[in-house]
């Protein structure tokens, strides 16, 4: 579902526990962060959970915001720059059970997000990562709170010595080699349509998209729709009212003759006179 700027009228607004004024958006099948600028800076607290984001980015300025609850999508990447810039006050963010799986992104939001205090990465595959948390530690040192276990001055310790060997060296490495590959892949899109197709769409959809494929007259049909796959957007379905007109003006034209013209119609009286009947 797109997030319109009705929907987000639409959706609950409340004070949460902690006294924020929090609005929710949870549950929403919403593929794309847009049009969030109509909330007027007005909260503290964004509750996403549940979603079908893939890119964490397109934040207007929210100087407001200091709590992000975006676990339940399936994000892969952070735009440092959207959020650094728009999003300067965040303090706690929940990005539980995504498909973060490099520690790229992990140095991306220490970039971004200087005041970061509380993070959650539980469920993502980055967290199999050999060094995960240290890096994590040293990367974004604003962090008390990491997956929901404080940071102790120990680990702090051990995070710098990490970084300061042999082997922090060559994990950095490999870090920014991740980053390299990851400047070519396109923001907003899928690796694949069918990569895409697996992760974002609920079975309803995706039967509907089936459909969609199945009924498509032309390449060109296909091909629309599986740009809109490989985005995680669920394909428009072709207006039916101008289908409908297309098809009766079709079928109208081979059930009725255009009307003789004035030359042909005096040619044929000539013929008339001449045939003897």
């Amino acid at each position: 579902m797109r997030l319109s700027a009705e929907l987000i009228g639409s959706c609950e607004q409340r004070t949460n526990p902690l006294g924020e004024r929090e609005i929710v958006l949870r549950g929403l099948a919403i593929p794309v962060i847009e049009h969030l600028g109509v909330t007027r800076n007005a909260f503290d607290a964004m509750d996403l959970t549940d979603n079908r984001l893939g890119r964490l980015e397109n934040f207007p300025r929210l100087a407001r915001l200091s709590c992000l609850y975006l676990s339940g999508n399936v994000i892969e990447t952070i735009d440092p720059s959207n959020l650094s810039k728009n999003l300067p006050n965040l303090t706690y963010l929940d990005l539980s059970h995504n498909h973060i799986c490099s520690l790229f992104e992990v140095s991306n939001l220490g970039e971004a997000s200087k005041k970061l205090e509380f993070l959650n990465l539980q469920g993502n595959p980055v967290q199999r990562r050999q060094h995960y948390r240290l890096y994590t530690i040293k990367h974004i040192p604003s962090l008390k709170v990491l997956d929901y276990q404080r940071i102790t001055k120990t680990e702090r310790e051990r995070a710098d010595r990490l970084a300061s060997s042999a082997a922090g060296a060559a994990l950095e490495s490999d870090v920014q080699d991740e980053g390299r590959q990851a400047k070519t892949f396109t923001p907003g899109e899928g690796k694949s349509a069918e990569e895409s197709f697996v992760v974002n769409f609920t079975p309803e959809e995706k039967e509907r998209i089936r459909q969609m494929v199945a009924n498509a007259k032309s390449p060109l049909e296909i091909e629309e729709i599986e740009r809109s796959v490989k985005r995680g957007i669920l394909p428009k379905l072709p207006d039916a009212s101008e289908n409908i007109s297309a098809d009766s003006e079709g079928s109208d034209s081979h059930r009725k003759r255009p009307p003789p013209e004035e030359g042909d119609t005096k040619a044929d009286s000539k013929k008339q006179k001449v045939d003897p009947s």
